[in-house]
């Protein structure tokens, strides 16, 4: 029993983590030339544009490996965007295990954001906030970095964001949106 309970929770790990990058690529650029990633990108600050647009050269075209984890990752992410450690600010924190979560409201396109990854066993992850897929139910699409020794690179993936416990963001950003 115990052993085919461990192939089915290996079986299901190994699908968690496959990326598609057709399904990337249609997040993208859709038909209508608005994919979620080029619409984050035009609505999102001068800030977080620039993190975003590192995120995406680094995942989608260079395909960098970053050693270490998810964190290393995103802070590799922000210093190449320009925003070393001095250059950040906490704009939310809470608790992983007693909140205060985080008001979906606060979140922008670009935000390093720290919440329970209940895909994965209701373990902490940090990933880099691209857009919301569907904001009633706090599913969004978000640039993550498994690490873990995986050996691939970062990728665009959908997560339940029911439980942000820390927000961070460039210390200068301090527009919603910039204007279209």
């Amino acid at each position: 029993m115990t052993k085919h309970l461990l192939i089915m929770l290996l079986a299901l790990f190994i699908a968690a983590c496959q990326s598609n990058p057709d399904k990337a690529a249609a997040k993208l650029d859709d038909n209508s030339g608005d994919g979620i990633i080029s619409a984050a990108e035009r609505k999102a600050t001068p800030d977080g544009r620039e993190i975003l647009a590192t995120g995406r050269r680094m995942t989608l075209i260079e395909k960098e490996i970053i050693p270490g984890s998810c964190w290393d990752y995103i802070d590799t992410v922000y210093d190449r965007a320009g925003y070393p450690r001095g250059q950040r600010k906490t704009v939310f924190k809470g608790s992983k295990n007693r909140g205060p979560y985080a008001d979906i409201g606060l979140v922008q396109p670009g935000d390093w954001l720290y919440y329970i990854n209940h895909q994965y066993g209701g373990v902490e992850h940090s990933a880099i906030f691209v857009g919301w897929e569907d904001p009633a139910h706090k599913k969004a699409l978000m640039l993550s970095y498994g690490g873990e020794n995986r050996k691939k690179p970062a990728r665009y993936s959908d997560y339940d964001l029911s439980n942000i416990y820390q927000i961070i963001r460039p210390a200068g950003q301090q527009e919603r949106y910039a204007q279209n």
